[in-house]
């Protein structure tokens, strides 16, 4: 096996490892309280999207690996856009207490901003890593559906975000999310 398609077996693999670590930051928040609870309407698509686009993800790693078409050029691109991505999820739960936020799309009022850690640069660093890693799997499968997909979860994730602006804009932090919302940038640069 060529050093490519050796590099190509090992970024598939992280790319599995990445759609696990997504299931698994769920556990970095509380529960919403009951009287708020989660929109179930809100969370249908966004499970589709989730459970749909990480299985063509996988599928579509799988065809370029076993083919082995990958160059060394686009996997190097895809090694880094995967370690930028586990760096910043490693920094953002390392920054977020357990406990302190609730999933997104609850519907209760935030009791706190988070300022610090990856909080400093980015409104979003969770939702950024996630694009990150579905930019490299989409890089390294090259298929113009995992693409597409990248921008499906894209309008997701900054629907999401609105979402949660809305929260903190109605809540007692409104000001200083304001301040908060001024200086950094939703997932990568300005309100991109």
């Amino acid at each position: 096996m060529d050093p490519v398609q050796t590099l190509a077996r090992i970024e598939a693999l992280i790319s599995v490892y990445s759609a696990v670590e997504l299931v698994r930051t769920a556990t970095y928040f509380r529960k919403p309280e009951p009287s708020t609870g989660v929109s179930v309407l809100a969370t249908i698509p966004f499970a589709a999207l989730f459970i749909g686009g990480n299985s063509t993800y996988v599928y579509g790693i799988f065809k370029r690996v076993t083919s082995g078409t990958a160059g060394l050029g686009q996997v190097a691109t895809v090694a880094v856009l995967q370690v930028a991505s586990h760096l910043l999820w490693a920094w953002a739960c390392r920054t977020v207490a357990k406990g302190q936020f609730t999933v997104a799309l609850s519907k209760d009022k935030p009791k706190e901003l988070v300022t610090t850690g990856p909080y400093a640069y980015v409104r979003n660093p969770f939702y950024t890593a996630y694009l990150l890693t579905y930019a490299a799997t989409a890089l390294l499968s090259g298929r113009p559906v995992d693409f597409a997909l990248w921008v499906c979860f894209y309008v997701c994730y900054y629907l999401v975000t609105i979402g949660e602006q809305r929260k903190f804009e109605k809540s007692e932090l409104a000001e200083a999310y304001a301040r908060f919302k001024a200086t950094r940038a939703r997932f990568f640069y300005g309100d991109f």
